[in-house]
């Protein structure tokens, strides 16, 4: 304890002389001295432990009342202490993280104490306010130390400093052991070795590109603590790259396939890259690309089969292809340009297959010209394929055949009148001989009493058989 001052000495020499009057007095006085007597403040944490202390003697009621109401206020003061000082020393750990200023705040309660004891309450209130303001700021820095111990525990546990990350998220248990954040922030502390090592296989396995392990890592590392960011980045991350590694392979396979002509086959791999991105422009240029080569193939086939038709002088055939693929896209320039001496070949030709069909209706001088014409213009072809030259042959041959007269044979009855359609008269004969181009001709006879009859023949350049016989021989 500490040494009495020179103000405690003076004082107790006062009391000393009030108890000598006060013994003088009516002995009602006495009685009310016991009311007068206190319970000194014991320091230390058990606070069950209390020692009686003879309060000194009151000179009058009204000193009396006044120390009355010191006793009272300091017992107000005292009744906070121990509310505050059992908090942080029970509660918030304060031997922990306040050790120093909790103890200087203790003895300004043992020196209060003290001088409560001494009757010195004046004294005893201040050293216990002391007290009081000194564990107030004990509060107030465990709420700001609590503050600062969740900000340091969390980005430990972010950046994986495990022995930061543990000795914070102690310390912010001892001050605040029910806080959920704590609490929270325990678990993750207690979760973070598996995070660490997760996310060190998982890294190493991303720079080895086995990115389907690397996601499982960090998979696990999300698993042991949902909250840490960057597991949860570089789980996003890796799935990502996965991502973007199954829409590069299904899109390197269309453009292998597109590159062989496999238009069906690169048409699914760029779908099903659509598929990993939806909407994605590169898919939507390819599948454009694959039609467009698809397009490009089956244009460049179809010329290719245009030129054999040419190549083997099948005009037609070709012309056929060529309006098909115009059809099909107007805009094939030279498509349009192929066409042109097509279509004049595929004119020529049907013009001499359909002269050459009929020779025979040469012989009439329409017919005729129209066939000079034909030549006219075959011959006019330069470099005419083998074909052509065929048909030109083939076309003098019928052409000078069709105006060469053959000598036909006719015979009748005498009696019979003959006619020969669109070339003479005949009348009557027994046999007769006319010259006739090579043609379809009529020959009718008639006969008094008879019934008419009418003969149809064709002549040809390799002349008849047998002489034409015509006669009326069926009475009427």
């Amino acid at each position: 304890m500490d040494k009495p001052t020179t103000t405690d000495s003076k004082q107790k020499g006062i009391q000393k002389l009030a108890v000598a009057l006060l013994l003088l007095l009516a002995s009602g006085v006495i009685f009310v001295l016991p009311n007068l007597v206190s319970e000194p403040w014991i320091s230390g944490t058990d606070q069950s432990q209390r020692t009686l202390v003879a309060s000194p003697t009151v000179v009058s009621p009204s000193t009396a009342a006044q120390k009355t109401k010191y006793r009272q206020e300091a017992q107000t003061i005292l009744a906070e202490i121990i509310q505050r000082r059992d908090r942080l020393f029970n509660e918030q750990g304060v031997d922990q993280w306040g050790e120093f200023e909790f103890k200087q705040a203790q003895k300004a309660v043992e020196r209060g104490d003290k001088e409560y004891g001494f009757g010195d309450y004046s004294d005893a209130i201040s050293s216990y306010q002391k007290a009081l303001d000194g564990l107030t700021e004990l509060e107030s820095k465990a709420e700001s130390l609590l503050e600062q111990t969740i900000t340091e525990a969390t980005a430990a546990i972010e950046s994986s400093v495990l022995s930061t990350a543990v000795s914070a998220t102690a310390l912010a248990t001892a001050i605040a052991p029910e806080n959920r954040t704590v609490m929270r922030l325990s678990q993750r502390a207690q979760s973070l070795p598996t995070v660490i090592d997760a996310m060190e296989r998982g890294d190493k396995l991303l720079a080895l590109d086995r990115l389907d392990r690397a996601e499982q890592a960090f998979t696990e590392a999300v698993t042991a603590d949902p909250e840490h960011r960057k597991a949860a980045a570089a789980l996003a991350s890796s799935q990502q790259k996965i991502t973007e590694q199954r829409f590069r392979g299904f899109m390197s396979d269309g453009f292998r396939a597109l590159d062989k002509n496999m238009f069906e086959a690169a048409t699914r791999a760029f779908e099903q890259a659509g598929t990993v991105y939806q909407a994605n422009s590169a898919v939507a240029q390819a599948l454009a690309q694959v039609e467009t080569r698809r397009s490009q193939l089956w244009v460049s086939e179809r010329i290719l089969e245009a030129t054999k038709f040419e190549a083997q002088e099948e005009w037609q055939q070709a012309l056929e292809v060529y309006k098909q693929l115009l059809a099909t896209d107007g805009t094939l320039t030279d498509v349009r340009v192929k066409q042109i001496p097509v279509n004049v070949r595929a004119d020529l030709d049907k013009r001499i297959k359909k002269t050459l069909s009929d020779p025979l209706a040469l012989s009439a001088i329409s017919q005729f010209r129209r066939g000079q014409k034909v030549l006219q213009d075959a011959s006019g072809i330069r470099n005419p394929g083998p074909v052509l030259q065929q048909q030109i042959s083939t076309l003098r041959k019928v052409l000078k055949a069709s105006q060469t007269p053959i000598q036909v044979m006719l015979t009748s009855d005498s009696t019979t009148d003959v006619t020969l359609f669109r070339v003479a008269k005949l009348g009557v004969f027994d046999k007769t001989a006319v010259s006739l181009k090579p043609g379809r001709y009529i020959v009718a006879g008639t006969r008094m009493g008879f019934r008419d009859v009418r003969v149809e023949f064709t002549v040809t350049g390799q002349g008849l058989d047998q002489p034409i016989s015509i006669s009326c021989n069926e009475a009427i």
